[in-house]
């Protein structure tokens, strides 16, 4: 056991205006420092809607255990329940497709923004381009490897099957109005055509055409 506990981490941020608390959270690594940051910046500006949107997208990162892995504190793996519905209870399904829309600071957010429509697509997409960034493109069972180099030549074709289930299932889902459905859908649909810079024929054919005309 070691004989001294390392101190919790604080940011001096007295006298700090708005903007260099935004800077100040833009600059840490850690999570608890930035969510410091955040939440002094919004003492300082509770109708920012830059401040709200950054404290919405940070989500639950600030409780992340080093000492245990947790992906649920990541934003953006609501998604997980979408692309692995299998890993998790119905009532888990319901909580992390309900919690993409109704949070608290999403509804803040939506208050605040002159075009609340816009926010809600923006948000998701951000959530969407998360979500392939952190745990699709970097999973080694979506594309086969030789010598542990990537099969570039099929890799849209592999990750094209990932992102066809978080569609399919976003459309499908029973926790999931109908629109909310659509907008889950389309903002992955992007997310994904942007990661493939517009290469998306392996996921058009995933999705059929009667999927692909509701995505338009």
């Amino acid at each position: 056991m070691s004989l001294f506990k390392r101190k919790k981490q604080q940011l001096n941020l007295e006298g700090m205006d708005l903007s260099q608390l935004l800077f100040a959270a833009d600059t840490q690594t850690d999570p608890r420092l930035v969510h410091q940051a955040l939440l002094a910046a919004e003492r300082l500006a509770p109708d920012s809607l830059e401040v709200q949107r950054r404290l919405l997208l940070h989500g639950r990162l600030h409780e992340r255990d080093p000492k245990k892995m947790d992906m649920s504190v990541i934003k953006c793996y609501l998604l997980h329940a979408f692309e692995h519905p299998e890993d998790h209870t119905p009532a888990q399904q319901k909580d992390m497709a309900r919690a993409l829309f109704d949070d608290t600071r999403l509804a803040r957010c939506l208050a605040l923004a002159d075009d609340s429509p816009a926010f809600l697509r923006d948000y998701l997409l951000d959530l969407a381009r998360e979500y392939m960034r952190i745990f699709i493109v970097p999973d080694n069972r979506h594309a086969p490897r030789v010598f542990g180099i990537s099969l570039k030549a099929n890799l849209q074709r592999h990750l094209a099957a990932p992102a066809a289930d978080i569609i399919m299932n976003a459309l499908s889902s029973p926790y999931l109005g109908a629109e909310e459905g659509i907008l889950l859908a389309k903002a992955f649909y992007r997310a994904f055509y942007d990661h493939a810079q517009g290469d998306v024929k392996a996921l058009d054919s995933l999705l059929g055409a009667e999927i692909r005309a509701q995505l338009r």
